[in-house]
């Protein structure tokens, strides 16, 4: 406008304010006619200016399409949370702010959604969420509201949302499996009855004699029906377990909960028949135990070890892996010794270590002294031995020719001949006489023959005895005595005990006699000499 003269601004500023009042005091007169009424403005300029002035200076909000409020969620149940939302555009020349408030007489107060920031020409979802906290039918009064106060009526309402009850929830316990190899493993079974599928957290328990043992956490999205789920726990000290169900971000019909009693694993172990090959340990020789494992409990035992351990210095001797043992089963077992200790007899505990459990037995080993180096023969025995046979084979040839021989007749065939060296063989046998003596130690009657002179062993206790002397043969001779004097048997060794092993009198060799036995005559195996083995007690 500075192209006019001041007095032509003047000329025209006085006729548009006069026209400006007269639009005010008169409502409903366009600002056009006003202006064209009292001023000779051009008409360009007129309409610019009156264009201007229709603009408004404030956003202007309004529904964008249809003004029904959406509602997600539904079905909605007690306790669930819902949306409400509705597209509002704004048609003003500047951005404003607008937020959804809800309303319910079943409320305690109004529910307000977040404030959205809508720029000119734009187009956005204004929402609030809210909860359902009754069933049935529920009215909730909606509105859109702004700072600016230039929202359309259209952007109000009220909404009617059914109210469903609460779903309901349960479980049960379907299957228990625990073994010491496997652990323990639970089943469930959890039941979602109609409606929306739902996120829960399950919780399981363990205690034992009402002592908590551990808890297990699972989150889970169930759909309505019946979902199966395990849990595995290892192998826990615990005798029950508790199962609960907890929602999350609903409400349901009522809280769920189960306990259920555990069953632990019984394995029950044992150790028993334990012999040893030979029954007599010899020190620097292998020995073998013999035992077997029994497991009478009611689950499968783990992999484990029998050991052989001797009690006085826990020296271990042997030892075995043993893999896992059914119930009510047994298995034999034979742990070798490779060299037995020379240190006399001792106490082996047989132990079987199962996992937790183990089961001993005591074993008591006796000890022999092995012969000593001098009775080692320097040959092959078994070379003697077939020439040992070999040779009495040819002896007993020789002498059975030899006999075939001697007693041939020339004619085989005479029977004077034949009774004649009958005869001869009966005269023969009657010369020699016989007499009886007894055993100086076991009193067994023996019959030698009179002219015998010289040592008798008895064939019960193998005792050796001198019998006769020369002086009696020859008076036997003469014919002055017909009998036979039998010398003093020579001192009887003797040794005694308490208890079945006892040592020789002559080097002290611990040897085994049996107590029923007794008395009886022994021998050294490393002496080689002869006693009576005697009761404690007993006259030597």
């Amino acid at each position: 406008m500075g192209e006019y003269p001041e007095s032509g601004i003047l000329r025209y500023l006085g006729p548009l304010l006069v026209a400006l009042l007269a639009f005010l005091a008169t409502p409903g007169l366009p600002i056009q006619e006003a202006i064209s009424a009292d001023s000779e403005l051009p008409s360009d300029r007129i309409l610019l200016n009156s264009g201007n002035l229709s603009n408004s200076s404030e956003p202007s909000f309004i529904p964008a399409g249809s003004n029904e409020v959406a509602i997600v969620g539904e079905p909605a149940h007690l306790g669930d949370h819902l949306t409400a939302s509705i597209l509002v555009h704004n048609q003003g020349n500047y951005s404003g702010a607008v937020s959804m408030v809800l309303s319910s007489d079943n409320w305690p107060s109004n529910v307000s959604g977040e404030g959205v920031e809508i720029s000119p020409g734009s187009s956005r979802d204004v929402s609030a969420i809210f909860t359902l906290n009754s069933t049935g039918q529920v009215d909730i009064h909606w509105e859109i509201v702004s700072s600016e106060n230039t929202v359309s009526d259209d952007l109000s309402g009220i909404i009617v949302v059914e109210s469903l009850p609460p779903q309901s929830l349960s479980i049960i316990v379907d299957s228990e499996s625990w073994t010491l190899s496997d652990g323990l493993q639970v089943g469930i079974s959890v039941l979602l009855s109609d409606g929306h599928s739902r996120d829960v957290e399950i919780i399981a328990d363990l205690s034992s004699m009402g002592a908590p043992r551990g808890s297990q956490s699972h989150a889970a999205s169930l759909s309505p029906g019946i979902r199966g789920m395990s849990f595995d726990f290892g192998n826990p000290d615990a005798d029950y377990i508790s199962f609960t169900i907890l929602p999350i971000g609903w409400v349901p019909s009522d809280q769920i909960s189960i306990d259920y009693q555990l069953s632990p694993p019984v394995v029950s172990p044992s150790v028993s028949t334990c012999s040893t090959v030979p029954e007599i340990a010899i020190p620097g020789d292998p020995l073998v135990i013999d035992c077997v494992i029994a497991n009478s409990g009611d689950s499968e035992s783990l992999s484990g070890t029998i050991s052989a351990t001797r009690q006085s210095d826990g020296l271990i001797l042997s030892t075995s892996d043993t893999p896992p043992l059914p119930p009510d089963e047994e298995s034999s077992y034979s742990l070798v010794v490779p060299e037995w200790p020379d240190d006399g007899d001792a106490i082996v505990e047989i132990a079987w270590f199962s996992g937790g459990s183990y089961a001993m037995q005591s074993i008591q080993i006796q000890t022999r002294e092995p012969p000593a180096e001098g009775f080692k023969l320097p040959f092959d025995t078994s070379a003697a031995l077939l020439g040992s046979v070999i040779g009495l084979v040819v002896v007993m040839v020789v002498l059975a020719v030899w006999r075939v021989i001697s007693e041939k007749t020339p004619s085989t065939g005479s029977e004077d001949t034949f009774k004649l060296r009958r005869e001869s063989r009966i005269e023969r046998r009657a010369e020699v006489q016989k007499m009886e003596i007894s055993c100086p130690s076991c009193e067994q009657r023996l019959s030698v023959p009179k002219s015998h002179v010289g040592g008798v062993k008895c064939p019960s206790c193998t005792n050796q005895f001198q019998v006769g002397t020369s002086e009696d043969l020859q008076e036997e001779d003469e014919g002055v005595s017909e009998t036979t004097q039998i010398t003093d048997p020579p001192p009887v060794l003797s040794s005694s005990s308490t208890e079945e092993i006892l040592s020789c009198p002559s080097c002290e060799q611990r040897l085994k006699v049996p107590m029923d036995r007794r008395p009886v005559m022994s021998r050294c195996p490393a002496c080689r000499a002869e006693f009576m083995a005697l009761n404690e007690g007993a006259d030597s």
